[in-house]
């Protein structure tokens, strides 16, 4: 049986605040240093504690080293893509085998590495200022369960090119999938002359893990990626805090796009994984002038336009009490309408439908499966309007489709989003190496937006009053 999330959410909240709560320092166990063949230990303290041995070694090697680590980690990660995505897809249950090979090469070949890390100076007659990145030390890295192997490897990449070990909490759900992707980045590391324990996990996950993680003094960040749960859970340990929380990505279908395209687009980003990424299309805001138009065209691809007799009946089968079946999270479009009783061809990739008010429950929450309501709007201004409450002020991401760049202007500066996609499937954010390389990690909630290994160190400066400055 699934691991329900929000029972989860309840324990874990309740474990870490008690523990949180308590200042005896001396009841924490101090750990020996431990050693792992594969960066799996029993206890997780000994995980964090030879993370911390193997951070110092990393940096003796110096930086250069990297290059070549994380070089070996992209090409072990490319050549285990098909089996840790047919490994994500048999635990958590979620999504598609076809796409979870993509998701996992993009990470691998797309993730910033230690070129990020630029050392600026500045000399002038008072002397030179030298400014340069450090790394924070180790970090604890709370996984979730959509994107679980894809994630880690991405977290591997850009936590390591800045400097840092990296300790993984892997979600419940996909604990085998996440810890197989570590032992496979670990050994890459080791046979590129890297220390042992750069990356390290606990061979269970248990709720004590994050615990002992936010309360141990050797972890100098956590990082969570998941739900507002767990990120506020983060923000309360005291330590440094990268939260990467929800989305709720609004799409507007303006009347002067190209309808054709607008409907391919969302149809390939929204069915993608079966919408488990955060970052996808989950509601569409159209321009009355060009609803009809739009569900044409996407009756000649691969979506399904539901009556509102069938969008009633798909609701509520994925709806209960308010809150979306954590059962068809992830499931392809197929399988949730055969169990609402409509009958479809397989290669059917989502399902859309006009909703009846903002207050949809498959509006207002994200649904994580390929399933769009659509809300009718009759003016551009309206649109943005829509768009930004539905969005919850989430932060993460939005997108439009117009030829007119002063609407992308006003919805850009109204929705605040770190993601603003024109154009074009909310996949096209997934960008080459050199226009900015893809983020697994997008900290809305905390601030810092898409990660990069620039993220996980801090500044340092040195300053050089009167000297060096050698060029007049």
């Amino acid at each position: 049986m699934a691991i329900d999330e929000k029972q989860i959410e309840k324990i874990v909240r309740g474990v870490v605040e008690s523990l949180l709560a308590s200042s005896d320092a001396t009841s924490l166990k101090v750990s020996p240093l431990l050693s792992s063949q594969d960066g799996l230990f029993d206890d997780i303290d000994d995980a964090i504690a030879s993370a911390k041995r193997a951070q110092n070694e990393l940096v003796s090697l110096g930086r250069e080293k990297r290059f070549k680590i994380i070089e070996a980690i992209r090409k072990a990660s490319l050549e285990n893509k098909e089996r840790l995505a047919r490994l994500a897809v048999d635990e958590t249950k979620m999504g598609r085998y076809e796409d979870k090979i993509i998701k996992n090469e993009v990470a691998a070949t797309r993730s910033v590495g230690p070129e990020d890390l630029e050392v600026k100076t500045y000399r002038g007659d008072e002397g030179t200022i030298i400014i340069d990145r450090a790394p924070f030390g180790v970090i604890a890295a709370i996984e979730p369960m959509t994107n679980p192997t894809a994630c880690t490897i991405n977290a591997a990449i850009v936590m390591i090119s800045g400097g840092n070990s990296v300790v993984f909490l892997p979600h419940p759900s996909a604990h085998r999938c996440t810890t197989e992707t570590v032992k496979i980045i670990h050994r890459a590391i080791v046979e590129a002359g890297g220390p042992l324990n750069l990356v390290t996990a606990a061979r269970e996950s248990k709720i004590e893990n994050v615990q002992k993680a936010f309360k141990n003094d050797d972890v100098s960040m956590i990082v969570a990626t998941g739900g507002p749960g767990i990120v506020r859970l983060s923000l309360k340990s005291g330590k440094k805090v990268i939260g990467a929380g929800p989305g709720n990505p609004p799409v507007i279908v303006d009347d002067t796009c190209d309808v054709e395209k607008a409907a391919r687009d969302i149809e390939a980003g929204a069915s993608f994984d079966n919408n488990i990424l955060c970052n996808e299309e989950k509601v569409i805001i159209c321009m009355k002038a060009s609803l009809e138009e739009l569900l044409s065209a996407f009756a000649k691809g691969k979506t399904v336009v539901l009556t509102r007799e069938q969008a009633q009946r798909v609701t509520s089968l994925v709806v209960k009490d308010g809150e979306i079946v954590k059962e068809y999270m992830g499931k392809d479009a197929s399988v949730i309408l055969s169990q609402a009783g409509i009958s479809v061809d397989p290669s059917v990739r989502l399902a859309v439908f006009v909703a009846e008010s903002e207050s949809h429950p498959l509006v207002q929450h994200e649904q994580l499966m390929p399933v769009l309501p659509i809300l009718v709007v009759d003016t551009f201004e309206e649109a943005i309007e829509v768009a930004c409450r539905v969005e919850h002020g989430f932060g993460h991401t939005a997108l439009i489709h117009t030829r007119d760049m002063n609407r992308v202007t006003m919805f850009g500066q109204a929705i605040g989003t770190t993601n603003l996609i024109v154009n074009g499937p909310s996949q096209a954010m997934a960008a080459e190496l050199s226009r900015g390389g893809t983020s697994w990690t997008i900290a809305g909630p905390t601030g810092e937006g898409c990660t990069t290994p620039r993220t996980f160190t801090r500044e340092r400066r040195l300053v050089i009053s009167g000297s060096l400055n050698f060029v007049k």
